[in-house]
């Protein structure tokens, strides 16, 4: 089930909820998939995918991925380590790359994560392809 499609932006300030995803503005075209199916009862390892796909305006998230995730779990309530992140770099022929976020430790209230990128594996791509029909699309 898709529960979010649409533009995400930023202005690059800092606001009322602390700092910004980056300090430069970006768009980005955000598809947040929620895999869970009570009927099926299969629950998965990660059952949310966030796919993000450059919307060409501003900076990009490869090297903030970890203050974009955070931004998107606190505003679409998923949790960072159970989400699969994956930016989809060209349409045609596919190519995803897949932000392995992993947990550092905690200051305060906040979490700090690692990240790093690869490319997405044959059963990913299986698995968020037919959320990738028309996504992006103007």
């Amino acid at each position: 089930m898709i529960i979010h499609d649409g533009i995400y932006e930023w202005d690059g300030k800092t606001s009322e909820s602390g700092k910004p995803i980056c300090w430069w503005p970006g768009s980005y075209h955000l598809r947040i998939v929620d895999f869970s199916d009570p009927k099926t009862g299969i629950e998965f390892l990660k059952p949310y995918a966030v796919l993000c796909k450059n919307a060409g305006k501003g900076t990009s998230i490869r090297n903030c991925i970890e203050n974009f995730a955070a931004r998107i779990s606190l505003d679409f309530n998923i949790e960072i380590e159970k989400t699969l992140w994956a930016e989809v770099i060209e349409s045609m022929p596919l190519k995803l790359n897949i932000a392995v976020l992993k947990f550092q430790r905690r200051v305060g209230e906040t979490s700090l994560y690692s990240a790093e990128w690869r490319e997405a594996r044959s059963n990913e791509v299986k698995l968020l392809a037919p959320f990738l029909k028309d996504f992006g699309e103007n």
